[in-house]
C-alpha cells in the first residue's frame, strides 16, 4: 500500500502498515482528511476495501467519511452519533421543501 505521507504531520509515518492498530490510526487519518475535503486517491480506497475487519473493529460514528465508505463499499450501516443520522444534502433539502424524488431532474 502507498501510504500517504502528508497524514502524518504529527509524527514519522509508519513503513508499512501491519498490525490492527496501525490500520485503525491510518483509517482515522484517511477518514479525517476526508471529512475535510481531501477524499482518498483510488488506489487507497481499493486498498481500504478490504480492510472491514478495521472498519468493523474501530468505528467511527462521528465522521462522515466513514459512514461514506462503508456505503461505498457496500457494507452494512453502522450506528451514527444523532446529529450525523442523515446526510447533510437531506437536511438541506428538508429545509428548502425539496422532496427525495429525484425523478423529476431526469
Amino acid at each position: 500500500m502507498n501510504i500517504d505521507l502528508s497524514l502524518y504531520p504529527d509524527r514519522e509515518p509508519p513503513a508499512r502498515l501491519e498490525s490492527m492498530t496501525e490500520k485503525a490510526d491510518y483509517l482515522h487519518r484517511v477518514c479525517g482528511a476526508f471529512d475535510h475535503g481531501f477524499p482518498p486517491p483510488a488506489g487507497t480506497l481499493n486498498e481500504l476495501r478490504q480492510w472491514k475487519d478495521v472498519f468493523d473493529r474501530f468505528p467511527l460514528p462521528a465522521s462522515p467519511a466513514y459512514h461514506t465508505l462503508r456505503g461505498m463499499f457496500g457494507w452494512q450501516e453502522v450506528p451514527r452519533l444523532p446529529y450525523l443520522s442523515k446526510p447533510h444534502y437531506q437536511v438541506l433539502d428538508e429545509i428548502e421543501g425539496r422532496s427525495d424524488d429525484c425523478e423529476r431532474f431526469v
